[in-house]
Formats: C-alpha cells, sequence, structure tokens
C-alpha cells in the first residue's frame, strides 16, 4: 500500500457512502477517492473536528490502560512510548506519552487508517480526580474508508481529515449532571486546525464528557459517555469565509441536548450539534443542526445529516 503523504492540504473528502465495523476495510487503490462533493461544507468540518477530538482521548486512554488494544491482527501498529518526566522520579507519572502512527498506521482493533503523532503530558492515571492530560496532535491524519462496488468493481469511499491542535483533558471527578452525579472529564482547546482537500475548520472548544456508563469496570468497551459542549471559531475554503458556533440543543426541535460517544464504535453514536454560522462576505447567517443519530440508536454506522434548504444531506465521519 503506498504510502500517504501528510500536509495541510492532505486529499481528504468525505462521502455520502455508510460504513459498519464489519466490513472488509482493506485499501487497493489508495490513488482513487470517490465523493458526491467536490465543495467544502462548513458541517463537514465541524463533524470531523469532533471526531477527532473524541478519538485523541479515547487513543490516549487506551494507550495508558491497555496499550496491547492497538496490536492484535493489526497490519501495521503505532509506536508507543512512556518516559517519565523526571528519572529521579519514584512512580510512573508524570509521564510523557507518545503514540506514533508514522507514515500510514492501520489498526484494525477499529478499522481506521492514522498517520502523524500524538505527544502527551500526563499527571497521573487519568481515571483519578484532579488527573490532567496535555496532548498535542502532530499532524495527525484520520480516515475511515469504506468499500463499495460499481458495476462489479470493488472501489472505495474515503473520509479523512488533517489536524493539528492541543487538548487538556482534565478529569473533575463527579459532577451533577441529568439529575445524579457522574464522572467527568472537561476538555478544552484554545486552537485547533482540522482540514480536508476542500477547506479547513479552525476553532476553540470546551465541553465536559459525561461517563454515564462504564468508567467503574475494567473493561472499555461498555464505556458510554455524553458530551455538552461550546465550540466556536472560523472556516475557509480559500473562496469562502465563515464565522461559527456550535452547541449542544436547547429546543427539543433542534434535536438531542448532548451528542454522544460509546467505546466500542469508532464513530460518535447519537445526539445533535446546533450550529449557527455566518458568510463573512455577505452577512448571511444560517442554522444548521447536526445529526448523529438517535438516542436510542445501537449501529455502529460513520455517519451524520444535516438539512439544506428541505433536503437531507448525509455526510461520513472520518
Amino acid at each position: 500500500m503506498k504510502k500517504l503523504i501528510l500536509s495541510l492540504g492532505v486529499i481528504c473528502s468525505f462521502l455520502v457512502f455508510s460504513s459498519c465495523q464489519d466490513e472488509e476495510n482493506t485499501v487497493i487503490n489508495t490513488n482513487n477517492t470517490f465523493s458526491s462533493s467536490d465543495s467544502f461544507k462548513i458541517e463537514e468540518g465541524v463533524s470531523a473536528s469532533e471526531m477527532v477530538i473524541s478519538d485523541i482521548y479515547n487513543l490516549v486512554q487506551l494507550a495508558l490502560d491497555d496499550q496491547n488494544v492497538f496490536y492484535p491482527n493489526a497490519q501495521t501498529a503505532p509506536i508507543i512510548t512512556k518516559e517519565k518526566l523526571s528519572p529521579s522520579q519514584v512512580g510512573d507519572f508524570p509521564m510523557i506519552l507518545t503514540i506514533d502512527f508514522t507514515t500510514d498506521t492501520l489498526s484494525n482493533f477499529d478499522n481506521r487508517f492514522r498517520c502523524g503523532k500524538i505527544v502527551a503530558h500526563v499527571s497521573a492515571p487519568w481515571r483519578d480526580s484532579l488527573s490532567v492530560i496535555n496532548a498535542e496532535l502532530q499532524n495527525y491524519y484520520l480516515s475511515t474508508r469504506t468499500p463499495y462496488y460499481q458495476d462489479s468493481q470493488r472501489l472505495f469511499s474515503i473520509a479523512q481529515c488533517n489536524s493539528n491542535m492541543k487538548v487538556k483533558i482534565l478529569n473533575k471527578g463527579l459532577t451533577y449532571f441529568d439529575d445524579q452525579f457522574i464522572k467527568t472529564l472537561y476538555i478544552t482547546t484554545d486552537s485547533a486546525k482540522v482540514s480536508n482537500k476542500y477547506g479547513s475548520v479552525e476553532m476553540k472548544t470546551s465541553r465536559y464528557s459525561y461517563y454515564y456508563q462504564g468508567f467503574e469496570t475494567p473493561t472499555h468497551l461498555d464505556d458510554k459517555l455524553r458530551n455538552v459542549h461550546y465550540s466556536s471559531g472560523t472556516a475557509t475554503d480559500n473562496k469562502t469565509n465563515w464565522i461559527w458556533s456550535a452547541t449542544v440543543p436547547t429546543n427539543l426541535d433542534d434535536g438531542i441536548p448532548y451528542f454522544a460517544y460509546n467505546r466500542d464504535c469508532p464513530w460518535l453514536i447519537s445526539g445533535s450539534i446546533l450550529l449557527n454560522y455566518e458568510y463573512v462576505a455577505s452577512g448571511q447567517k444560517r442554522k444548521s443542526v447536526i445529526n448523529f443519530g438517535p438516542s436510542n440508536q445501537s449501529s455502529k454506522d460513520n455517519n451524520a445529516s444535516f438539512n439544506y434548504n428541505g433536503t437531507s444531506i448525509v455526510i461520513a465521519l472520518p
């Protein structure tokens, strides 16, 4: 398989075709990508940003707790190193954790392609209250590739993005949410850029991620999180510029008031994000609701959708 070359202009496209974990995900020809769109959609950029943030703290947690999950049956695997912050310290923490996906890594534990590097300064085991993780993504590439057939020829749709960002993850312990006390992560980033072939999103964000199931169990696969967040930033496709903000809905007409991540599914699985954006040149304002699925969704597709002028548009998550 030819190596993918990372750059801010990495060839990326978000596609309409859905994918499932159980599908074969072997790439035959990485030179060909297929898309129903040749223009940048701000909804795609914001959704990709959310996928990257969820992906980053999932990977760091797995690398800290059970790094062997990356290796079984993988065609290629990341290089994971754990270095004490000071050689004289007694315990393992504070720690510098590096997850290096090198130039082209397929980790079959979630059927994703990754490149680039994650470097995280970890103050203590992430499950400990008040532990802090400062993670930096360095030319981090994330891709989902879905096989499909056209005239009996096996092709691939590719949803992918490139990102550079710094993320702070604070374990706040128990906080009150949804009429109960729940283990909570507070996640912030002051500067993040996520780009695809057609454009890019720059953003800052803060969000609470609530472990409403699975935090106390030793396995990761039963972890279920609900996210309540606020993000804002700019977007561009080199022709059009936008300013935008996104949060969870407060009106039931705008969708579910959180979006959810389940550890046993690689993608955001349900809920909604309310996106408001403005075209800088014209001042025209729009509202868009990005929907990741119903609250009881059990399928593991990498799909999200939004409505534009009465038409439902499906987008694929990297």
